[in-house]
């Protein structure tokens, strides 16, 4: 339901910054707000105009000097008439400022409340407003690029060309109905089954392109693995550049799992160091080494991470063995400490189970650029697509295209039997107004407000 009333959030940051945004969306905000910027006359101003002034209180105090921008509706983000409100970024003056608004008859905006109320009224389709979420979320400059694509509405355009094939073709069909008692064929089912192979193709596409566009969505896990005291921690402060993880002799020091975040060819990598992987009797320490075993199936990236100034051991090979069974293709062998004397059997054996084996010191930090390179041609690989092609990385787009092309699948299968022509339209009706969900052409308050409950406040 779309509440008309006029709303009230921060839309930048509270405190941190040195400026604050505030912005007023509603049928009141300019009446409410001339009260607050007495010399200005709000009232009378055009709207795309900005102007330096007082923001004088409801006790006729001088909150802070600010600037003020006009928009009058519809030309404005959410479609309604906006003030944005520029300050100083002081947590004190955004909260008086919030609190003489909402002592004037406003509410602070739900979240994502502003970018709901621009597709209700508009401004943009649903598919756009989700990707505002999804630019701030980006953790990789190609998930912002994709992102950007989706709010200028390149997604909505292929969409819309799908759905084009589908009312084009189920025309013909609607058409055909009309004239079924007089024999005449409008269109095969040659020609049906071709137009909905082609769509589905496009779909398919689209579909593959999802597990990818997540993980640059999200960012990049890597993991450091290997048994205790082989030197993960020290890794982890080389490629951090800092001490963050406590470097010790003792095996076992890290107990449990301990993440920072680099980024690394564009893209956000969340470092993740565990806990050495070896039997142990230790209640606490066994529980660790459950932990990134577990880690291990999930990471996108593994730093394989190996002593190679000793001979392997029992736990070294249980290493190996596990990972060049199961995740040869995500690992990475580390062969760490060469600045010592370098056991010449232990790098054999290490490059005869992995295509890609890098040594290093951690503790001189040799290599250590070199070994950034390989993770980021790894993640490379993993982003080769072509930037102008469409790429979906949110999973309720995702999911309503699967349901589209299991529904386009099943009209396809279904000629093997001759169906109606009548059945088949309402297949491709069904699969149209699927369709249309993306878009939110067809929504409802539901999937509506769950969409925008997972937006931010001030969004």
């Amino acid at each position: 339901m779309y509440e008309k009333d006029t709303i009230i959030a921060p839309i930048s940051s509270v405190s941190g910054g040195s400026v604050s945004l505030i912005r007023i969306s509603g049928i009141d905000a300019i009446n409410i707000s001339d009260v607050f910027f007495p010399t200005l006359d709000i009232t009378e101003k055009k709207g795309g105009t900005f102007y330096f002034t007082k923001f004088i209180s409801n006790r006729s105090d001088i909150v802070d000097e600010v600037m003020v921008y006009v928009f009058k509706g519809p030309k404005s983000y959410t479609g309604e008439d906006v003030i944005e409100i520029s300050c100083h970024g002081n947590v004190f003056i955004v909260e008086e400022i919030l609190q003489n608004y909402l002592s004037a008859g406003c509410r602070i905006a739900k979240p994502g409340e502003f970018s709901q109320r621009a597709f209700l009224n508009g401004k943009m389709d649903l598919t756009q407003a989700e990707a505002v979420a999804d630019i701030i979320a980006s953790k990789s400059k190609s998930a912002v690029k994709n992102s950007l694509q989706a709010l200028e509405g390149k997604l909505s355009e292929k969409v819309s060309s799908l759905k084009q094939y589908l009312i084009d073709i189920g025309s013909l069909l609607e058409l055909g109905l009309d004239f079924s008692e007089e024999d005449i064929e409008i269109v095969s089912n040659e020609q049906l089954k071709t137009t909905l192979i082609k769509t589905l193709s496009e779909i398919t596409i689209l579909l593959n392109s999802f597990s990818n566009s997540r993980q640059f969505q999200k960012g990049i896990e890597v993991l450091i693995a290997g048994k205790p005291n082989v030197g993960k921690s020290s890794l982890m402060n080389a490629l951090l550049e800092k001490d963050r993880v406590i470097v010790s002799h003792i095996p076992g020091t890290t107990r449990d799992h301990i993440h920072e975040d680099i980024i690394i060819d564009d893209t956000l990598i969340r470092l993740i160091d565990t806990a050495g992987i070896r039997f142990t009797k230790d209640q606490i320490e066994a529980e660790g080494v459950n932990k990134t075993k577990r880690f291990l199936n999930t990471a996108d990236i593994i730093l394989a991470i190996f002593d190679i100034s000793k001979e392997i051991e029992n736990d070294d090979e249980e290493i190996i063995n596990h990972i060049t069974k199961e995740m040869k293709d995500r690992a990475i062998f580390v062969g760490n400490k060469n600045d010592k004397k370098t056991n010449e059997e232990t790098v054999e054996t290490l490059k005869k189970y992995s295509d890609i084996m890098v040594s290093v010191s951690a503790k001189n930090d040799n290599n250590i650029d070199e070994l950034r390179k390989i993770i980021a041609s790894h993640i490379t690989k993993e982003n080769n697509h072509d930037p102008e092609h469409i790429v979906i990385s949110n999973e309720r787009h995702f999911n309503i295209l699967n349901t589209v092309k299991n529904q386009i699948s099943t009209t396809i299968d279904s000629f093997d039997n001759e169906p109606g022509h009548e059945f088949i339209a309402m297949d491709i009706r069904a699969a149209i107004n699927t369709l249309s969900e993306i878009t939110g052409e067809i929504t409802t308050d539901d999937i509506l407000n769950n969409i925008f409950s997972n937006f931010c406040i001030g969004k």
